[in-house]
Protein backbone atom coordinates (compact mmCIF):
# COMPACT_ATOMS: atom_id res chain seq x y z
CA UNK A 1 0.00 0.00 0.00
CA UNK A 2 1.23 3.50 -0.76
CA UNK A 3 -0.01 7.08 -0.37
CA UNK A 4 2.11 10.08 -1.32
CA UNK A 5 2.29 13.41 -3.10
CA UNK A 6 4.96 13.93 -5.75
CA UNK A 7 6.30 16.58 -8.11
CA UNK A 8 8.14 15.23 -11.16
CA UNK A 9 10.45 17.13 -13.52
CA UNK A 10 12.21 15.89 -16.66
CA UNK A 11 14.44 18.26 -18.60
CA UNK A 12 17.14 18.34 -21.26
CA UNK A 13 20.44 19.32 -19.64
CA UNK A 14 21.61 21.54 -22.53
CA UNK A 15 18.32 23.42 -22.65
CA UNK A 16 16.46 23.71 -19.35
CA UNK A 17 13.52 25.36 -21.12
CA UNK A 18 12.75 21.95 -22.63
CA UNK A 19 11.07 20.67 -19.52
CA UNK A 20 8.15 18.40 -18.62
CA UNK A 21 6.50 18.67 -15.20
CA UNK A 22 3.67 16.81 -13.54
CA UNK A 23 2.35 15.15 -10.40
CA UNK A 24 1.03 11.64 -9.86
CA UNK A 25 -2.57 12.77 -10.24
CA UNK A 26 -4.33 10.89 -13.02
CA UNK A 27 -1.71 8.14 -13.16
CA UNK A 28 -2.94 4.57 -13.62
CA UNK A 29 -1.65 1.61 -11.66
CA UNK A 30 -0.36 -1.20 -13.84
CA UNK A 31 1.23 -4.47 -12.80
CA UNK A 32 2.47 -5.21 -9.28
CA UNK A 33 4.45 -7.90 -7.49
CA UNK A 34 3.93 -9.24 -3.96
CA UNK A 35 6.74 -11.67 -3.15
CA UNK A 36 8.04 -12.44 0.36
CA UNK A 37 11.21 -10.36 -0.15
CA UNK A 38 10.41 -8.25 -3.25
CA UNK A 39 7.37 -6.14 -4.08
CA UNK A 40 6.68 -3.45 -6.64
CA UNK A 41 4.05 -1.07 -8.00
CA UNK A 42 4.06 0.22 -11.58
CA UNK A 43 2.37 3.52 -12.44
CA UNK A 44 1.60 4.80 -15.93
CA UNK A 45 2.05 8.58 -16.21
CA UNK A 46 -0.26 10.07 -18.81
CA UNK A 47 0.48 13.81 -18.77
CA UNK A 48 3.48 16.08 -18.28
CA UNK A 49 6.18 13.51 -17.59
CA UNK A 50 4.90 10.54 -19.61
CA UNK A 51 6.05 6.98 -19.12
CA UNK A 52 6.12 4.19 -16.55
CA UNK A 53 7.29 4.82 -13.00
CA UNK A 54 8.16 1.66 -11.09
CA UNK A 55 8.43 1.60 -7.29
CA UNK A 56 10.49 -1.44 -6.23
CA UNK A 57 10.85 -2.56 -2.61
CA UNK A 58 13.40 -5.09 -1.37
CA UNK A 59 14.43 -6.36 2.04
CA UNK A 60 17.94 -5.38 3.08
CA UNK A 61 20.36 -7.37 5.20
CA UNK A 62 19.18 -5.44 8.28
CA UNK A 63 15.52 -6.45 7.61
CA UNK A 64 14.74 -2.88 6.61
CA UNK A 65 12.86 -2.11 3.41
CA UNK A 66 14.83 -0.34 0.65
CA UNK A 67 13.00 1.56 -2.10
CA UNK A 68 14.30 2.02 -5.66
CA UNK A 69 12.52 3.83 -8.48
CA UNK A 70 12.81 3.47 -12.25
CA UNK A 71 11.33 5.79 -14.86
CA UNK A 72 10.93 4.38 -18.37
CA UNK A 73 10.10 7.07 -20.93
CA UNK A 74 10.25 8.01 -24.63
CA UNK A 75 11.61 11.56 -25.07
CA UNK A 76 9.94 12.18 -28.43
CA UNK A 77 6.51 11.90 -26.75
CA UNK A 78 7.31 14.96 -24.61
CA UNK A 79 9.88 17.01 -26.51
CA UNK A 80 9.98 18.18 -30.11
CA UNK A 81 12.88 16.48 -31.89
CA UNK A 82 13.46 14.38 -28.78
CA UNK A 83 15.27 11.06 -28.96
CA UNK A 84 13.29 8.12 -30.25
CA UNK A 85 13.25 4.82 -28.44
CA UNK A 86 12.94 3.86 -24.80
CA UNK A 87 15.06 5.54 -22.12
CA UNK A 88 15.45 4.43 -18.51
CA UNK A 89 16.32 6.57 -15.48
CA UNK A 90 17.13 4.91 -12.14
CA UNK A 91 17.73 6.22 -8.65
CA UNK A 92 21.30 7.00 -7.59
CA UNK A 93 20.87 4.97 -4.41
CA UNK A 94 18.18 3.15 -2.47
CA UNK A 95 15.97 4.99 0.01
CA UNK A 96 15.83 3.30 3.39
CA UNK A 97 12.31 2.91 4.73
CA UNK A 98 10.94 1.12 7.80
CA UNK A 99 11.38 -2.44 9.00
CA UNK A 100 9.34 -5.04 7.11
CA UNK A 101 6.73 -5.42 9.87
CA UNK A 102 5.94 -1.70 10.10
CA UNK A 103 4.70 1.02 7.79
CA UNK A 104 6.74 4.08 6.86
CA UNK A 105 5.61 7.71 7.17
CA UNK A 106 7.27 11.00 6.26
CA UNK A 107 5.49 14.33 5.93
CA UNK A 108 8.65 16.33 5.11
CA UNK A 109 9.61 16.81 1.45
CA UNK A 110 12.19 14.27 0.32
CA UNK A 111 14.26 14.55 -2.86
CA UNK A 112 14.76 11.34 -4.85
CA UNK A 113 17.87 11.59 -7.00
CA UNK A 114 18.09 9.87 -10.38
CA UNK A 115 21.06 9.16 -12.64
CA UNK A 116 21.27 11.22 -15.82
CA UNK A 117 20.25 9.47 -19.04
CA UNK A 118 22.35 9.77 -22.20
CA UNK A 119 20.79 11.38 -25.25
CA UNK A 120 22.15 12.08 -28.72
CA UNK A 121 25.23 14.23 -29.38
CA UNK A 122 26.41 13.88 -25.79
CA UNK A 123 23.33 15.54 -24.30
CA UNK A 124 21.60 14.21 -21.21
CA UNK A 125 18.10 13.97 -19.75
CA UNK A 126 17.73 14.74 -16.05
CA UNK A 127 14.79 13.49 -13.99
CA UNK A 128 14.05 14.62 -10.45
CA UNK A 129 11.28 13.80 -8.05
CA UNK A 130 10.25 15.31 -4.72
CA UNK A 131 7.82 13.35 -2.55
CA UNK A 132 5.99 14.35 0.63
CA UNK A 133 3.18 13.18 2.91
CA UNK A 134 4.44 9.65 2.35
CA UNK A 135 2.89 6.52 3.81
CA UNK A 136 4.15 3.17 2.53
CA UNK A 137 3.90 -0.45 3.59
CA UNK A 138 5.52 -2.92 1.20
CA UNK A 139 5.27 -6.18 3.16
CA UNK A 140 3.02 -7.92 5.71
CA UNK A 141 -0.04 -5.97 4.64
CA UNK A 142 -3.23 -7.17 6.33
CA UNK A 143 -6.51 -5.91 4.96
CA UNK A 144 -6.69 -2.24 3.98
CA UNK A 145 -5.00 -0.72 7.03
CA UNK A 146 -1.38 0.20 7.68
CA UNK A 147 0.65 -1.38 10.47
CA UNK A 148 2.07 0.85 13.25
CA UNK A 149 4.32 3.44 11.60
CA UNK A 150 7.99 4.26 11.83
CA UNK A 151 8.56 7.94 11.09
CA UNK A 152 11.36 9.08 8.79
CA UNK A 153 12.83 11.36 11.47
CA UNK A 154 13.75 8.28 13.51
CA UNK A 155 15.31 6.32 10.62
CA UNK A 156 19.00 6.67 9.81
CA UNK A 157 20.05 7.45 6.28
CA UNK A 158 17.17 9.81 5.45
CA UNK A 159 17.84 12.49 2.85
CA UNK A 160 15.31 15.32 3.10
CA UNK A 161 15.56 18.87 1.83
CA UNK A 162 16.35 20.04 5.37
CA UNK A 163 19.01 17.40 5.90
CA UNK A 164 20.70 18.25 2.61
CA UNK A 165 21.34 21.88 3.68
CA UNK A 166 22.54 21.24 7.22
CA UNK A 167 26.24 21.71 8.09
CA UNK A 168 28.12 20.34 11.10
CA UNK A 169 29.44 22.97 13.54
CA UNK A 170 33.08 23.99 13.78
CA UNK A 171 34.79 21.91 16.45
CA UNK A 172 37.60 23.20 18.67
CA UNK A 173 39.81 20.83 20.61
CA UNK A 174 42.48 21.73 23.13
CA UNK A 175 45.54 19.62 23.78
CA UNK A 176 48.90 20.43 25.31
CA UNK A 177 48.01 24.13 25.54
CA UNK A 178 47.50 24.27 21.74
CA UNK A 179 44.21 25.13 20.11
CA UNK A 180 43.27 23.51 16.79
CA UNK A 181 40.26 24.70 14.79
CA UNK A 182 38.87 22.17 12.32
CA UNK A 183 37.04 23.40 9.23
CA UNK A 184 33.48 22.11 8.79
CA UNK A 185 33.23 18.91 6.87
CA UNK A 186 31.59 19.32 3.48
CA UNK A 187 28.61 17.11 2.65
CA UNK A 188 29.67 13.85 1.11
CA UNK A 189 26.69 13.71 -1.26
CA UNK A 190 27.90 14.22 -4.83
CA UNK A 191 25.76 15.17 -7.81
CA UNK A 192 24.66 12.12 -9.77
CA UNK A 193 26.82 11.10 -12.69
CA UNK A 194 26.54 8.39 -15.29
CA UNK A 195 30.11 7.21 -14.83
CA UNK A 196 31.47 5.26 -11.96
CA UNK A 197 34.70 6.89 -10.78
CA UNK A 198 36.87 5.25 -8.20
CA UNK A 199 38.87 7.95 -6.44
CA UNK A 200 41.92 7.34 -4.31
CA UNK A 201 41.48 8.62 -0.74
CA UNK A 202 42.91 12.10 -0.24
CA UNK A 203 45.40 12.12 2.63
CA UNK A 204 46.29 15.50 4.10
CA UNK A 205 49.63 15.45 5.94
CA UNK A 206 50.13 18.09 8.61
CA UNK A 207 53.68 19.46 9.09
CA UNK A 208 55.41 17.89 12.02
CA UNK A 209 57.73 20.03 14.14
CA UNK A 210 60.53 17.92 15.62
CA UNK A 211 62.13 18.92 18.92
CA UNK A 212 65.45 20.74 18.51
CA UNK A 213 68.55 18.55 18.38
CA UNK A 214 72.28 19.18 18.37
CA UNK A 215 72.57 17.85 14.82
CA UNK A 216 71.13 19.48 11.77
CA UNK A 217 70.03 17.01 9.13
CA UNK A 218 68.73 18.08 5.75
CA UNK A 219 66.98 15.31 3.83
CA UNK A 220 66.21 15.51 0.14
CA UNK A 221 62.55 14.88 -0.72
CA UNK A 222 61.81 11.34 -1.83
CA UNK A 223 59.73 11.09 -4.97
CA UNK A 224 57.85 7.85 -5.57
CA UNK A 225 57.03 7.31 -9.24
CA UNK A 226 53.35 6.71 -9.94
CA UNK A 227 52.43 3.18 -10.83
CA UNK A 228 51.39 2.71 -14.44
CA UNK A 229 47.67 2.34 -14.82
CA UNK A 230 46.23 -0.66 -16.56
CA UNK A 231 42.85 -0.83 -18.28
CA UNK A 232 40.04 -2.26 -16.18
CA UNK A 233 39.40 -5.90 -16.81
CA UNK A 234 35.94 -7.48 -16.66
CA UNK A 235 35.23 -9.25 -13.40
CA UNK A 236 32.82 -11.54 -15.21
CA UNK A 237 33.92 -13.60 -18.20
CA UNK A 238 32.47 -13.03 -21.65
CA UNK A 239 29.91 -15.76 -22.50
CA UNK A 240 31.37 -18.57 -24.57
CA UNK A 241 30.23 -18.67 -28.21
CA UNK A 242 27.33 -20.94 -29.05
CA UNK A 243 24.13 -21.70 -27.18
CA UNK A 244 24.24 -20.93 -23.42
CA UNK A 245 24.20 -23.70 -20.81
CA UNK A 246 20.78 -25.15 -20.03
CA UNK A 247 19.92 -24.79 -16.33
CA UNK A 248 16.91 -25.77 -14.23
CA UNK A 249 15.30 -23.39 -11.72
CA UNK A 250 12.76 -24.52 -9.12
CA UNK A 251 10.34 -22.99 -6.63
CA UNK A 252 9.20 -25.11 -3.69
CA UNK A 253 7.39 -25.07 -0.37
CA UNK A 254 6.68 -27.69 2.32
CA UNK A 255 4.61 -29.67 -0.19
CA UNK A 256 7.45 -29.90 -2.70
CA UNK A 257 8.29 -28.22 -6.00
CA UNK A 258 5.41 -26.34 -7.64
CA UNK A 259 7.26 -24.51 -10.41
CA UNK A 260 10.11 -25.79 -12.58
CA UNK A 261 11.71 -23.81 -15.41
CA UNK A 262 14.49 -25.19 -17.61
CA UNK A 263 16.26 -23.27 -20.37
CA UNK A 264 19.45 -21.80 -21.72
CA UNK A 265 19.01 -18.02 -21.38
CA UNK A 266 20.83 -15.27 -23.21
CA UNK A 267 20.34 -11.54 -23.78
CA UNK A 268 21.64 -9.11 -26.38
CA UNK A 269 21.32 -5.51 -25.26
CA UNK A 270 22.40 -2.03 -26.42
CA UNK A 271 25.12 -0.04 -24.61
CA UNK A 272 27.14 3.10 -25.39
CA UNK A 273 30.86 2.69 -26.07
CA UNK A 274 32.68 5.90 -27.08
CA UNK A 275 29.24 7.46 -27.69
CA UNK A 276 28.39 4.76 -30.22
CA UNK A 277 25.55 2.26 -29.75
CA UNK A 278 26.88 -1.30 -29.74
CA UNK A 279 25.35 -4.60 -28.65
CA UNK A 280 26.63 -6.79 -25.83
CA UNK A 281 25.67 -10.35 -24.94
CA UNK A 282 24.90 -11.70 -21.47
CA UNK A 283 24.22 -15.34 -20.72
CA UNK A 284 22.90 -16.86 -17.49
CA UNK A 285 24.57 -19.98 -16.13
CA UNK A 286 23.89 -20.82 -12.50
CA UNK A 287 26.53 -23.56 -12.56
CA UNK A 288 29.19 -20.95 -13.35
CA UNK A 289 30.08 -19.41 -9.98
CA UNK A 290 31.27 -16.20 -11.64
CA UNK A 291 27.66 -15.53 -12.72
CA UNK A 292 26.69 -15.25 -9.03
CA UNK A 293 23.23 -16.56 -9.91
CA UNK A 294 20.47 -17.04 -7.34
CA UNK A 295 16.80 -17.81 -7.78
CA UNK A 296 13.61 -17.93 -5.71
CA UNK A 297 9.89 -18.29 -6.34
CA UNK A 298 6.51 -18.64 -4.69
CA UNK A 299 4.17 -21.63 -4.46
CA UNK A 300 0.88 -20.16 -3.28
CA UNK A 301 -1.63 -22.32 -5.12
CA UNK A 302 -4.50 -20.04 -4.11
CA UNK A 303 -3.09 -17.22 -6.23
CA UNK A 304 -3.80 -16.80 -9.92
CA UNK A 305 -0.07 -16.28 -10.49
CA UNK A 306 3.23 -17.87 -9.52
CA UNK A 307 6.59 -16.17 -9.98
CA UNK A 308 10.25 -17.04 -10.35
CA UNK A 309 12.98 -14.44 -9.78
CA UNK A 310 16.46 -15.17 -11.12
CA UNK A 311 19.28 -12.88 -9.93
CA UNK A 312 22.41 -13.00 -12.10
CA UNK A 313 25.74 -11.20 -12.02
CA UNK A 314 24.93 -10.20 -8.46
CA UNK A 315 22.50 -7.32 -9.14
CA UNK A 316 20.63 -7.99 -12.40
CA UNK A 317 17.25 -9.71 -12.12
CA UNK A 318 14.66 -11.47 -14.25
CA UNK A 319 11.15 -11.86 -12.83
CA UNK A 320 8.97 -14.40 -14.65
CA UNK A 321 5.23 -14.55 -13.98
CA UNK A 322 2.99 -17.54 -14.77
CA UNK A 323 -0.80 -17.09 -14.76
CA UNK A 324 -3.68 -19.56 -14.51
CA UNK A 325 -6.17 -19.86 -17.37
CA UNK A 326 -9.43 -21.76 -17.86
CA UNK A 327 -7.63 -24.79 -19.31
CA UNK A 328 -4.21 -24.55 -17.68
CA UNK A 329 -1.65 -21.78 -17.34
CA UNK A 330 0.77 -19.69 -19.40
CA UNK A 331 3.98 -17.66 -19.21
CA UNK A 332 2.38 -14.22 -18.94
CA UNK A 333 5.04 -11.61 -18.11
CA UNK A 334 8.77 -11.09 -17.87
CA UNK A 335 10.45 -8.11 -16.14
CA UNK A 336 14.21 -7.81 -16.58
CA UNK A 337 16.51 -5.34 -14.86
CA UNK A 338 20.11 -5.11 -16.08
CA UNK A 339 22.66 -3.40 -13.87
CA UNK A 340 25.18 -2.34 -16.51
CA UNK A 341 28.46 -1.62 -14.73
CA UNK A 342 32.19 -1.59 -15.38
CA UNK A 343 32.55 -5.06 -13.86
CA UNK A 344 30.44 -6.47 -16.68
CA UNK A 345 31.55 -4.18 -19.50
CA UNK A 346 34.69 -2.13 -18.71
CA UNK A 347 34.47 -0.19 -21.97
CA UNK A 348 30.97 1.26 -21.56
CA UNK A 349 30.65 5.04 -21.31
CA UNK A 350 28.27 5.10 -18.37
CA UNK A 351 27.03 2.81 -15.66
CA UNK A 352 23.26 2.63 -15.73
CA UNK A 353 20.29 0.40 -15.07
CA UNK A 354 18.21 -0.84 -17.99
CA UNK A 355 14.73 -2.12 -17.21
CA UNK A 356 12.46 -3.81 -19.76
CA UNK A 357 9.17 -5.67 -19.49
CA UNK A 358 6.97 -7.76 -21.76
CA UNK A 359 3.45 -9.14 -21.45
CA UNK A 360 2.74 -12.20 -23.61
CA UNK A 361 -0.46 -13.34 -25.26
CA UNK A 362 -2.42 -16.01 -23.43
CA UNK A 363 -1.83 -18.66 -26.11
CA UNK A 364 1.80 -17.75 -26.84
CA UNK A 365 3.40 -19.98 -24.18
CA UNK A 366 0.34 -21.90 -22.94
CA UNK A 367 0.36 -25.31 -21.26
CA UNK A 368 -2.33 -27.73 -20.11
CA UNK A 369 -3.18 -27.95 -16.42
CA UNK A 370 -1.22 -31.15 -15.69
CA UNK A 371 1.29 -30.80 -18.51
CA UNK A 372 4.18 -28.55 -19.50
CA UNK A 373 5.27 -26.20 -22.26
CA UNK A 374 8.31 -27.11 -24.34
CA UNK A 375 10.37 -25.50 -27.10
CA UNK A 376 13.69 -27.10 -28.01
CA UNK A 377 14.24 -24.69 -30.88
CA UNK A 378 15.73 -21.25 -30.24
CA UNK A 379 13.07 -18.68 -29.27
CA UNK A 380 13.91 -15.01 -29.69
CA UNK A 381 11.83 -12.14 -28.40
CA UNK A 382 12.45 -8.42 -28.91
CA UNK A 383 11.68 -6.48 -25.71
CA UNK A 384 12.20 -2.72 -25.94
CA UNK A 385 15.54 -2.99 -27.70
CA UNK A 386 16.69 -6.10 -25.83
CA UNK A 387 16.72 -9.53 -27.48
CA UNK A 388 15.69 -12.27 -25.03
CA UNK A 389 16.66 -15.74 -26.29
CA UNK A 390 15.91 -19.17 -24.85
CA UNK A 391 17.19 -22.59 -25.90
CA UNK A 392 15.68 -25.98 -24.97
CA UNK A 393 12.95 -24.28 -22.96
CA UNK A 394 10.52 -26.30 -20.84
CA UNK A 395 8.47 -25.23 -17.85
CA UNK A 396 5.65 -26.43 -15.62
CA UNK A 397 3.77 -24.34 -13.05
CA UNK A 398 1.01 -24.88 -10.48
CA UNK A 399 2.21 -28.45 -9.91
CA UNK A 400 2.35 -30.66 -6.80
CA UNK A 401 5.81 -31.93 -5.90
CA UNK A 402 7.08 -32.14 -9.48
CA UNK A 403 10.50 -33.81 -9.75
CA UNK A 404 10.77 -34.13 -13.53
CA UNK A 405 8.79 -33.18 -16.60
CA UNK A 406 6.17 -35.72 -17.71
CA UNK A 407 6.48 -37.29 -21.14
CA UNK A 408 2.75 -36.71 -21.71
CA UNK A 409 0.69 -33.53 -21.86
CA UNK A 410 3.45 -31.51 -23.52
CA UNK A 411 2.44 -28.37 -25.44
CA UNK A 412 5.06 -27.70 -28.09
CA UNK A 413 6.01 -24.47 -29.79
CA UNK A 414 5.25 -24.17 -33.51
CA UNK A 415 8.93 -24.53 -34.47
CA UNK A 416 9.15 -27.91 -32.71
CA UNK A 417 5.83 -28.99 -34.18
CA UNK A 418 7.05 -28.14 -37.67
CA UNK A 419 10.25 -30.09 -37.04
CA UNK A 420 8.29 -33.07 -35.73
CA UNK A 421 6.10 -32.95 -38.84
CA UNK A 422 9.06 -32.75 -41.21
CA UNK A 423 10.75 -35.87 -39.81
CA UNK A 424 7.99 -38.38 -40.66
CA UNK A 425 7.40 -36.70 -44.02
CA UNK A 426 11.11 -36.99 -44.83
CA UNK A 427 11.19 -40.62 -43.71
CA UNK A 428 8.08 -41.41 -45.75
CA UNK A 429 9.52 -39.70 -48.81
CA UNK A 430 12.78 -41.65 -48.42
CA UNK A 431 10.89 -44.94 -48.15
CA UNK A 432 8.77 -44.10 -51.18
CA UNK A 433 11.90 -43.26 -53.14
CA UNK A 434 13.47 -46.56 -52.10
CA UNK A 435 10.38 -48.48 -53.27
CA UNK A 436 10.51 -46.73 -56.65
CA UNK A 437 14.21 -47.56 -57.04
CA UNK A 438 13.61 -51.23 -56.19
CA UNK A 439 10.67 -51.38 -58.61
CA UNK A 440 12.72 -49.86 -61.45
CA UNK A 441 15.59 -52.25 -60.75
CA UNK A 442 13.14 -55.17 -60.83
CA UNK A 443 11.66 -54.09 -64.17
CA UNK A 444 15.08 -53.59 -65.71
CA UNK A 445 16.22 -56.98 -64.44
CA UNK A 446 13.12 -58.70 -65.80
CA UNK A 447 13.52 -57.08 -69.21
CA UNK A 448 17.10 -58.27 -69.47
CA UNK A 449 16.05 -61.77 -68.46
CA UNK A 450 13.48 -61.90 -71.24
CA UNK A 451 15.98 -60.61 -73.77
CA UNK A 452 18.49 -63.32 -72.87
CA UNK A 453 15.78 -65.95 -73.06
CA UNK A 454 14.91 -64.87 -76.61
CA UNK A 455 18.59 -64.98 -77.62
CA UNK A 456 18.98 -68.50 -76.29
CA UNK A 457 15.85 -69.63 -78.20
CA UNK A 458 17.13 -68.17 -81.48
CA UNK A 459 20.40 -70.08 -81.28
CA UNK A 460 20.56 -73.35 -83.42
Amino acid sequence: MMDLSANLTLLLKSNSSLKAESTLEGSAMGSGVCDPSVSSIDLTLASGVKGNLDFSFKLGADSNVNMDLTLTFMPDTMFKNGDTGMKTATTVSSTKLSTMTASYTCTAPMVIKFKSVAGTDGDEYEFSMTISDVKIQAFNVTGASYSPAEDCTAIDGLTTEAAMTSQPPVQTTEKNNETTSEAPTAPTTKPPTNESTSEAPVVTTQPTTKPPTNESTSEAPVTTPAKPTTPAQPVYPTPAPGAPAVNTYKAANVNGTCLMFKAGIEFTLPVLVNKVNVTKTLGINKEDKSNETEYAGDCDASNMTQTMTVTFYKTSTMLMTFTKSDTGYYFSDVDITFNLNKELFPDIDKEETLMVRKTFLKDQFAADKDGSYKCNDKSELAIQGVNFRTYNLQYAAFQKNITEFKSSGISECSADSDTNSVVPIAVGAALAGLVVIVLIAYLIGRKRSRHLEEVYKSMP
